[in-house]
């Protein structure tokens, strides 16, 4: 156990490093009294590390390499066996993957919760839906998901989007929300094979389209449902 500790904590180290938050910024605070003490079970869902290599394959296998996919791999997977502990060994990205972490309140202060994902555990439901905020929250880190709840926050997550990135799209007219913007966006990409798909709660995905099909089959695994907006 020892040994895989120090093995994830030289991984964390070489990957992590160069990108820290400056901490003494950041005051750490917490609403919740008390974290769940049990890890995930894993008999609620019917995924396994194979199945979010694929995803992440699928998904990214034009932006980084077998090596990287690897790595996110172990990364997402053990988030999802033990929080905790990858709130620990992965701290700088546990940090700096949660949505407008550096974001400063009315007393100009970045205040932070101090253990991300086991936080996510904690105020999950169940297994399904702390999966389902796990994997969705790294993989926006990593420019391979989004999510957002209007056009404005839309298309500021679609310019970052990996796929998207040096893509030049509409700007926003008043009426638009999330689906309207994204389905727009797929106006523009879809003549270069590239599909955005989206869920009922305003994640989505690009992958090249003809992988949607056996993306949303490994996604169903853990109850996330995409279409076409």
């Amino acid at each position: 156990m020892n040994k895989i500790l120090l093995f994830l904590l030289v991984i964390a180290f070489n990957t992590n490093s160069w990108s820290q938050p400056d901490y003494a910024t950041i005051r750490f605070y917490s609403k919740i009294k008390e974290y769940k003490k049990k890890k995930p079970s894993l008999k609620e869902i019917d995924i396994n590390k194979n199945d979010i290599n694929e995803i992440i394959n699928l998904l990214g296998d034009s932006f980084y390499t077998e090596d990287e996919i690897e790595d996110i791999t172990e990364k997402i997977w053990l988030s999802y066996i033990d929080p905790k502990q990858f709130d620990f060994v992965f701290k700088d990205l546990a940090v700096r993957s949660i949505p407008n972490w550096n974001k400063k309140n009315f007393k100009g202060e970045i205040v932070i919760e101090p253990n991300p994902f086991l936080a996510l555990w904690t105020l999950a439901d169940n297994e399904k839906t702390y999966f389902q905020s796990a994997l969705g929250q790294l993989l926006t880190y990593y420019g391979l998901m989004g999510y957002a709840e209007d056009a404005k926050s839309t298309k500021k997550t679609i310019n970052k989007m990996l796929y998207t990135k040096t893509t030049k799209f509409r700007s926003l007219r008043g009426h638009d929300w999330t689906n309207s913007y994204l389905k727009d966006v797929n106006k523009v990409i879809n003549p270069k094979n590239i599909t955005v798909q989206v869920t009922a709660t305003y994640h989505f995905f690009i992958s090249k389209t003809d992988r949607t099909e056996e993306l949303n089959a490994l996604y169903e695994k853990i109850d996330w449902h995409f279409s076409t907006p």
